[in-house]
């Protein structure tokens, strides 16, 4: 370009917008191929972890050594948060698997214990005069997967009156009919005006809390696995009520069980400081799989 030609650049003329356009492409250029670089570098780079050694896998509240855990190898990209890397292993040795631990998978800190872990960790929280009260419960005439853990229910229980003797008044009453008598009569009144949920149980008698916990701590895709299989999706479909009751509530339902029948509604969770949304995640992928498993 010739110099003297700049001198008769008017200052409206668009040279100066040119050069920064060219400016901001070089740069545009430059930081994708860094990004680029950085990403192919990542896809190359392996990282070291900690992983299950024993074909059996490592039982729950099983003490962690180093006869337990093997080096094992991923791709950079492949690493997730919270692998124990090979180099802190000494950070998770004798410690407790938090439950069994597949062969040959990454530890994560996160299914470790500083102590042996206990299952039904409410069962030692509750008051010394609470009893545990295990009702069965029809699953789709009690809010269905809305119920859970946590939640307060009201059970009524209907039962037939069985004082069928004529009233002095009806003695007296020559058109009265005796076959009225005959007829069943029914009464419902309030067995529990609201009494918490401390778990459910599937038919095989499991907890269904613990069976979430357990999904809950598996890698992404072993977890996906789990919850796509039949066995889970009939495992988390809850067969009875596990309460927290006291003496009398428990007399009152001794009384009832052998001669009614008990209907259960849900009540408010407005100010329900006991109700926490068990395993938030894990729960919300059932109910993924179990409604494209419906449509």
């Amino acid at each position: 370009m010739d110099i003297n030609s700049l001198k008769h650049i008017k200052p409206g003329s668009n040279l100066p917008k040119k050069i920064a356009a060219i400016l901001v492409s070089v740069l545009v250029v430059i930081a994708s191929f860094s990004y680029l670089n950085s990403v192919n570098s990542d896809a190359k780079e392996v990282v070291e972890i900690a992983v299950v050694k024993p074909s059996e896998g490592i039982p729950e509240k099983e003490l962690l050594t180093e006869s337990l855990i093997k080096k094992g190898k991923i791709l950079k990209t492949d690493f997730k948060e919270g692998m124990v890397t090979y180099d802190k292993v000494n950070e998770v040795l004798n410690k407790y698997a938090a439950y069994f631990l597949r062969h040959d998978t990454p530890i994560y800190y996160d299914q470790l214990s500083d102590s042996v872990p206990v299952k039904h960790e409410w069962l030692y929280e509750l008051p010394k005069e609470s009893e545990v009260l295990t009702i069965p419960y029809d699953y789709d005439k009690c809010g269905g997967e809305i119920l859970a853990p946590g939640d307060y229910v009201r059970v009524r229980v209907t039962y037939e009156d069985t004082d069928n003797s004529p009233s002095e008044a009806t003695d007296m009453n020559p058109y009265f009919n005796t076959s009225s008598l005959n007829k069943k009569k029914y009464v419902t009144e309030v067995l529990f005006d609201r009494i918490l949920v401390k778990d459910m149980l599937n038919s095989k008698g499991q907890s269904i809390s613990e069976i979430l916990k357990e999904v809950s701590r598996l890698g992404e895709e072993e977890r996906k696995a789990v919850m796509e299989s039949k066995e889970f999706l009939q495992n988390i479909q809850a067969k009875s009520l596990v309460f927290e009751a006291t003496p009398e509530q428990v007399d009152k339902y001794t009384k009832s069980n052998s001669h009614g029948t008990f209907t259960f509604t849900i009540l408010s969770r407005m100010d329900n400081t006991n109700f926490v949304e068990q395993l938030s995640a894990a729960d919300k992928e059932v109910k993924e799989w179990t409604s494209n498993g419906k449509e």
